[in-house]
């Protein structure tokens, strides 16, 4: 994933002013929490937890990561949006924050005015997992069983509006193929439907089933990235398989409440992108699937904003809105 800079302009966010006075070395005075949206054990999830570690060695100062699940990340971004601006809590998202504001007419959070954008953290490729016995090995295959038994497949996600779940109506509408959504509460609740027969087919984080990949329970059939996968060599990319290609790349970040001193933001960007650029988290993340996106504040705010724009597209195309 590239970051993109067309909209270098872009502010943090309205109110994100420094305190008078305010001294860096003040931040941080007691820990820090970063609410995740999503699930334990799902692929934000991982991320985050190993991010949290290098920011409470290198801040001196815990970092805790809270789940608070539901509304597709919208509850934990409202929780993040009326915290106190502080520097004390954060919130870890995924690409679903920018694609909320497509998918809903009465949006709980506004990303750009009620948080402000601190940091890009990681990216992953997208893959596509069935049972072991699914009779399909790539995206060819696959395709001609959902062509020849239109509706009859139920596929799972994480929840309604996750990129997993739109990225799949994105390449059913792009193939001329049509399968059923099965939301869940999480990607791990999504991949227990999978391995118990309820769902046929799953699109997730290459990270979140990796585990299940490699034990034989699960069988991956493509990426949605433009090249195969380091974690899986062996699996086909979309493209590979006979696809238009699909910009489906899962990423991640970090917002804080707005009006949260800009000295805290920069301080809070930069020991994001030294903890992404450290060798422990890259091996961790290479392990994982997962390639590191930090940059700055300002780069990761023109990056959100383009995401914005590009997901608002891809919704109306699809004629996709959830309320």
């Amino acid at each position: 994933m590239k970051l993109i800079h067309r909209r270098q302009a872009i502010t943090l966010a309205a109110g994100a002013i420094a305190s008078p006075g305010w001294a860096q070395s003040e931040w941080p005075n007691k820990p820090i929490v970063l609410i995740l949206g999503f699930a334990a054990g799902g692929p934000n999830d991982l991320v985050s937890r190993a991010l949290a570690l290098r920011l409470s060695d290198q801040l001196k100062q815990q970092v805790i990561v809270e789940n608070r699940p539901g509304a597709n990340g919208n509850i934990a971004a409202s929780a993040v949006a009326r915290a106190t601006p502080d520097g004390s809590v954060f919130l870890y998202n995924s690409s679903s924050l920018a694609l909320s504001p497509a998918l809903y007419s009465k949006n709980i959070v506004d990303p750009l005015k009620d948080l402000v954008p601190v940091n890009g953290t990681a990216a992953l490729p997208l893959v596509c997992i069935v049972e072991s016995a699914f009779p399909a090995n790539n995206f060819r295959e696959w395709a001609a069983h959902l062509r020849a038994n239109p509706g009859k497949f139920n596929y799972g996600s994480p929840g309604i509006g996750n990129l997993a779940h739109v990225a799949v109506a994105i390449i059913l509408k792009a193939n001329g193929l049509n399968a059923v959504h099965a939301p869940y509460k999480g990607s791990s609740e999504a991949l227990q439907g999978l391995l118990g027969g309820s769902t046929q087919f799953q699109f997730d984080s290459v990270n979140s089933p990796l585990s299940l990949i490699k034990s034989g329970r699960l069988k991956p059939l493509f990426v949605t990235s433009s090249q195969r996968s380091p974690v899986l060599p062996e699996v086909q990319t979309l493209v590979e398989g006979g696809s238009k290609p699909i910009d489906a790349a899962a990423w991640q970040g970090v917002m804080a409440p707005a009006k949260t001193p800009t000295v805290i933001v920069q301080r809070m960007a930069a020991e994001i992108a030294k903890a992404m650029s450290t060798p422990d988290m890259k091996n961790t993340l290479a392990a994982q699937g997962a390639y590191a996106i930090a940059s700055t504040s300002e780069q990761y705010a023109s990056f959100f904003a383009d995401e914005l724009d590009r997901y608002k597209k891809t919704v109306e195309d699809l004629g996709l809105k959830l309320d």
